[in-house]
């Protein structure tokens, strides 16, 4: 299925064949000075990431994107974007789906479909001290294919029986999505995007398992905090707190200056 990509006017939209991956030519061209706004989409992958350079598999007529963003906020904060784009990407998956497809969210980039892994959102930039200089906020999902799961059920928009999955309809939904949801992050901080995240959060006594950059945390899910750092009630029944900043601490890296 084919439709036509309709996004704000806000955004400056990069159209690209087959590059190595969206999120790596939006990471060289924020690094080169591209403007806030400026969205990569790459109609197929040679060299796909994902969060922490790990590879994505990018199958065949998937949402591959990736925006440039220039928030000039601490580091903290900047990762409530990740949560932000979970909201935003699948209330744009709910317009081409129907009622009783299950949409949830693994805190806290991830959105599920019946349980299975159908998009992931990255987050990468350069550092100024404590705030960020730039970042790239990625979307992959899959839309009409997914690829052979690794560790953890997989999805697509295709196979589990949406009426439309159409990725350029995608891309336009989500891009309004976001951009609205940017908004409101803007002008009533993180209050609003966790009470849409509550809303298909994964749910209690599901089982969680997060990879840190030096460590692997299983449990359930217990709570979203207000920061957007999650609690997760271990085996032993410990609660224990885990940050967004720890979770994309390996994404960011101090910002090169020249001499």
């Amino acid at each position: 299925m084919t439709g036509s990509v309709n996004i704000p006017r806000i955004l400056d939209l990069i159209t690209l064949e087959r590059p190595d991956s969206a999120l790596a030519q939006a990471e060289r061209m924020a690094r080169d000075g591209a403007e806030e706004g400026t969205l990569v989409w790459a109609r197929g992958q040679t060299n796909a990431r994902g969060r922490t350079g790990n590879t994505w598999m990018s199958g065949n007529n998937n949402l591959h994107c990736a925006l440039v963003l220039r928030p000039e906020l601490p580091f903290f904060e900047c990762c409530q974007l990740s949560l932000l784009a979970t909201v935003a990407c699948s209330i744009a998956m709910a317009e081409q789906a129907e009622p009783l497809l299950e949409l949830r969210y693994r805190w806290p980039n991830d959105v599920l479909l019946n349980r299975g892994k159908v998009a992931g959102i990255s987050l990468s930039g350069e550092l100024s001290g404590e705030n960020v200089v730039w970042l790239v906020l990625g979307l992959n999902v899959n839309v009409f294919d997914h690829p052979p799961a690794r560790g953890f059920a997989a999805a697509s928009m295709r196979e589990e029986g949406f009426q439309q999955y159409d990725r350029e309809v995608l891309l336009s939904a989500y891009s309004r999505q976001l951009v609205s949801w940017l908004g409101r992050w803007s002008d009533e901080g993180f209050a609003p995007v966790k009470t849409a995240w509550l809303a298909r959060g994964h749910g209690e006594h599901i089982p969680y398992e997060i990879n840190l950059p030096h460590a692997k945390i299983s449990g359930v899910f217990a709570e979203l905090c207000d920061n957007g750092d999650v609690i997760i009630k271990t085996k032993e029944s410990v609660s224990q707190r885990v940050a967004l900043t720890e979770f994309f601490a390996g994404d960011f890296k101090p910002a090169v200056t020249s001499v």
